[in-house]
């Protein structure tokens, strides 16, 4: 046996994404980049006519930060809010969004 060779079991390859998640995981920001991936999502998570009366500004200690055009929109977004944390929890994969508020 050669010096650079060693008897250890070969693992599978693994997929790059994978890795990367793994040691975002493990530092601790996965969970903040979920969250700013929010923010940039947010026309496909409020869909229609509300994503262009909205504006996702920015996020902070899970809590997620929309601007509304109007009075009139800012009650609608009061209604749609639990059906939006939905989403953003289950279909768009953050779990760790607690709130939103409109303003």
């Amino acid at each position: 046996m050669r010096m650079w060779e060693t008897k250890r079991p070969r693992e599978e390859p693994r997929r790059i994404g994978s890795l990367v998640d793994e040691i975002l995981a493990e530092s601790g920001y996965l969970t903040v980049c979920k969250e700013y991936d929010i923010v940039r999502r947010w026309p496909a998570i409020a869909m229609g006519r509300f994503a262009e009366m909205s504006s996702c500004e920015r996020v902070e200690n899970g809590v997620l930060y929309v601007k509304v055009r109007s009075a009139s929109w800012r009650q609608e977004a009061v209604y749609r809010k639990r059906e939006l944390l939905e989403r953003i929890r289950k279909e768009f994969g953050c779990p760790t969004m607690k709130d939103i508020v409109f303003y």
